[in-house]
């Protein structure tokens, strides 16, 4: 055999080589890729404590993707509770701040009416706090 021979037959070799390696891989001269991208966005923000998946992993609606620290939404909820306590403390307080007394004279009951009045209107707005303290409480969770 010449060497003609024997270097197209080693040539030939290479060609199928490559060829072969090549087969199913794509190539590109403008680095183009199609793809889907989904953004995501929390309900809420602050500071990541954990990331349960990991890049280009498919994951399903509902799955848990980040922790996030719930500290500062546990303060909000304590202050919210706290705020409610105070509330119901100062209706409370109101209610029972209603004096009752016998009154003899027309000036002490214009007196004790007006004191009725305010003490009641004292009583109207510490539940108005109530309902106020409630819905931050409501929020906060």
């Amino acid at each position: 055999m010449s060497i003609a021979a024997i270097a197209v037959v080693v040539l030939a070799a290479i060609v199928l080589v490559v060829w072969l390696r090549s087969r199913g891989h794509e190539s590109t001269d403008d680095a183009q890729v199609d793809g889907r991208i989904t953004q995501i966005s929390a309900r809420v923000g602050g500071p990541v404590v954990k990331v349960n998946i990991d890049n280009n992993q498919q994951v399903a609606a509902g799955d848990l993707l980040v922790q996030i620290d719930p500290r500062d939404y546990q303060l909000a909820v304590d202050r919210a509770k706290a705020e409610l306590a105070d509330a119901q403390a100062n209706a409370g307080a109101a209610r029972t701040g209603v004096p009752i007394a016998r009154i003899e004279t027309t000036a002490g009951v214009s007196n004790a009416s007006g004191s009725l009045q305010q003490a009641e209107a004292g009583v109207t707005g510490a539940e108005r706090e109530v309902q106020v303290a409630q819905a931050n409480l409501a929020a906060a969770e």
